[in-house]
């Protein structure tokens, strides 16, 4: 990756860790504690294509994926009261991308505690379907309508949360996209909060005063009518709350895309 790797808080304590990279030294950084077990020099694409030719010299075979349709689809399952809740539970906003986006959509990721439903319920089977900005928010505008400007023909996602959408600076990306021709859908998943500090605050001081008194000074986003911002741009947007309107919202959005306009759906989540 471009980035420096750094461990993750739940990596295997005996993983064996190894940085593939053009550069794998980053000598331009001043801190750099990467603690990988092994660095190797090279175009990350070209590398693991030769190093499973290498496996497969030594024997080694495909793994048997088929076992994993049944747990895909446990992680799918919502009861009825969650498929019919509002606000929207994320995992049937989730499902409602999967059974209504095209195939070859390709998914601009840039959330934080909502990652886990889209990585388990939203199928990636085709190359290049699923891309996540990294080393801090506010990047996923851009890098949604880059991949537009590259891959024209594709419909393209941008998932953003709340919080993380308004790190970026939305109505210049809003304004490239109507000046260049480059539409996308932006879909809000809006919890109307920053979750994700809330979370960490908690994991850090469990028995904080915060977690104490129930005050999370910061956390909570009053935010705009997020669909509002794609009108003074020429493009579609909505506001869902029920998720019955999930699926002929989805479909709206795409129709306004493939008539070249932005569309936004700020959809409203539990959580």
């Amino acid at each position: 990756c471009r980035a420096p790797w750094y461990p993750g808080s739940a990596s295997p304590a005996n993983g064996t860790v190894v940085i593939i990279d053009e550069n794998p030294i980053k000598e331009f950084m001043v801190h750099q504690d990467l603690g990988a077990d092994h660095y190797v020099e090279g175009d990350l694409a070209v590398s693991l294509q030769l190093l499973t030719e290498a496996v497969k010299a030594k024997g080694g075979k495909p793994r048997d994926y088929a076992g994993n349709n049944g747990v895909f689809e446990k992680y799918r399952a919502v009861n009825d009261s969650a498929a019919n809740a509002s606000p929207i539970d994320p995992g049937v906003l989730c499902n409602a991308l999967n059974e209504n986006m095209p195939s070859d959509a390709i998914y601009i990721d840039e959330t934080i505690v909502h990652r886990p439903q889209i990585l388990r319920r939203i199928n990636r089977d085709n190359p290049q379907s699923y891309l996540r900005p990294i080393g801090g928010l506010g990047q996923g505008l851009g890098t949604a309508l880059g991949v537009k400007l590259a891959s024209p023909e594709r419909p393209v996602v941008a998932l953003m949360g709340d919080g993380a959408l308004l790190y970026n600076p939305i109505t210049q990306a809003l304004g490239v996209a109507r000046e260049s021709d480059l539409p996308i859908m932006i879909v809000v998943f809006n919890n109307s909060s920053y979750a994700a500090m809330k979370r960490l605050h908690l994991s850090f001081y469990p028995d904080g005063d915060a977690a104490k008194s129930g005050i999370f000074h910061g956390v909570d986003i009053p935010g705009p009518d997020y669909q509002e911002l794609a009108s003074p741009f020429g493009g579609h947007g909505e506001r869902v709350e029920d998720p019955k309107r999930l699926p002929g919202a989805i479909k709206d959005g795409l129709a306004a895309v493939a008539k070249g306009q932005v569309a936004i759906l700020d959809v409203v989540l539990s959580g």
